[in-house]
């Protein structure tokens, strides 16, 4: 899908277990929503570095080495050169737009259906192994003093969404995950828009 230099708004369904490409300009603004309140997923682009971005983003909020697990309102998405290629404008309802967790991916399940780093790479166009990080948004997590313990519960609303800016122009893609055992998940679809920056 191409969101153009006019100030026009796309829209598209991602069902369970799909993922979507989209292609942006800068300045442009993709929002990614649960209309039923069922159904969570994952999002990235190419050369998407979650390592960097976690180490970036400690900096910025504590002014010294330290790894934050998700993505506010205000942080940017990075890439393996260091450069911010998304900025995060809005994270709506309890989940968290985590940046820990890498995405499934066929061999974890027994039916060998794809995961979100299958459907993510198939649709960005690039071989799996090339799709460096992930974002795995509405979940929730566990952790303590010593490490990052897990996907916790959450309750996902119909219309909780998570909306993102292209700092530049980018290609990104959507998936709605495959697994059935997320705690707060149901299979459901997600609705993607994207529109320009006066849209």
């Amino acid at each position: 899908m191409k969101a153009g230099a006019m100030a026009m708004e796309q829209r598209q369904e991602v069902p369970h277990g799909t993922g979507a490409r989209f292609d942006l300009e800068a300045g442009d603004l993709i929002r990614i929503e649960s209309p039923d309140g069922a159904q969570g997923g994952d999002f990235s682009f190419p050369g998407f570095d979650q390592a960097l971005t976690r180490n970036k983003l400690g900096w910025k909020r504590f002014g010294r080495p330290w790894l934050v697990y998700a993505a506010e309102p205000g942080d940017s998405l990075f890439d393996v050169d260091g450069d911010a290629v998304f900025e995060l404008v809005a994270c709506e309802g309890e989940g968290i737009a985590d940046i820990m967790y890498p995405g499934c991916w066929d061999e974890v399940y027994p039916d060998r259906r794809p995961g979100c780093q299958d459907l993510i790479s198939a649709a960005l166009g690039l071989e799996r192994r090339d799709l460096i990080g992930m974002l795995s948004f509405f979940v929730g997590y566990h952790a303590d003093d010593v490490a990052y313990r897990g996907l916790a519960p959450v309750e996902i609303q119909p219309g909780d969404g998570l909306e993102f800016r292209a700092l530049r122009p980018a290609s990104c893609a959507v998936s709605a995950c495959p697994d059935r055992e997320i705690p707060g998940w149901r299979p459901g679809s997600l609705t993607v828009t994207v529109r320009g920056p006066e849209a």
